[in-house]
């Protein structure tokens, strides 16, 4: 990951899948997606995760995945989810690219949780309440609209319930490369190399429902915490914008930008956000 682009200001850590042709990579995509097999790549990543989350020096561990990075990311994470302590899996933020997986999961820290949120039919769309309750706080997932690994892999399984937890930001247009079709086009580069204060895609509106900003959780006491802006899910569709601002219910939506809705797009220029921010 280079960091003129997207600059942590944390130590890297970075795995490239090995290359055998694009027909022998997509078999293997096949059968690490259809059949949940790990592969070595599958398995030292999990090590290596699980030894930097068990590590104390280490107050986040942040994973980046793109392509078929983003079904084995989420094969080490339901191994992380089976063995690891939630409170634990709180330090850990994920960020997909073109995600070719057909899940991601995500469950409820306890049975209640879990079970307002089956009945909720999340995926993508969440309550921020729920969203709260997450083993792992924060993921996000980025896509281009007509990109083809993107469209047979999150875009085609986002709005089936429960199966892709994780806010989905989708650019409209086309094309798979990390940095060329997904860096560059949304987080945006100026002559100084340095990533711009704003692009087209940060500035794309988003509709959101007033109440999803500080709303408790349902048959929980309101402790005054209000629940900040990268607890808000929505699904991907949205982004075109087309939708009417007043919903069949007869409740508003409040319009926000992506760049008010992204976790990752503070992380620009070296920058570090605090936990809530």
């Amino acid at each position: 990951m280079p960091p003129s682009n997207i600059n942590l200001g944390l130590g890297d850590s970075e795995r490239e899948n090995r290359r055998t042709g694009i027909v022998f990579d997509i078999i293997e995509c096949l059968i690490q997606r259809n059949f949940s097999y790990a592969t070595s790549d599958v398995r030292n990543a999990y090590a290596i995760i699980k030894e930097d989350l068990l590590n104390p020096k280490y107050k986040k561990v942040i994973l980046i995945l793109h392509s078929q990075g983003g079904i084995e990311g989420g094969l080490v994470i339901d191994w992380l989810l089976d063995e690891m302590p939630r409170e634990l899996l709180q330090d850990l933020e994920v960020y997909t690219f073109g995600n070719a997986a057909n899940h991601f999961n995500n469950p409820g820290k306890t049975l209640a949780h879990a079970r307002r949120n089956e009945s909720e039919g999340e995926s993508p769309q969440v309550s921020p309440a729920a969203i709260g309750t997450k083993t792992i706080r924060r993921i996000e997932h980025y896509a281009n609209s007509k990109d083809f690994v993107s469209v047979w892999g999150i875009l085609n399984f986002a709005n089936i319930p429960n199966r892709y937890m994780g806010r989905v930001f989708v650019r409209p247009g086309s094309g798979h490369q990390f940095i060329q079709h997904h860096l560059d086009t949304m987080f945006t580069l100026g002559k100084d190399m340095k990533t711009l204060d704003t692009n087209d895609f940060m500035e794309m509106e988003v509709e959101v429902q007033p109440d999803e900003l500080n709303r408790p959780t349902t048959g929980e006491k309101d402790t005054g915490d209000r629940v900040d802006h990268d607890e808000i899910d929505f699904p991907y569709d949205e982004m075109n914008g087309n939708d009417s601002l007043l919903q069949s219910d007869g409740s508003f939506r409040r319009k926000m930008k992506v760049k008010e809705l992204s976790r990752l797009w503070l992380y620009r220029n070296g920058a570090s956000p605090i936990d809530g921010s």
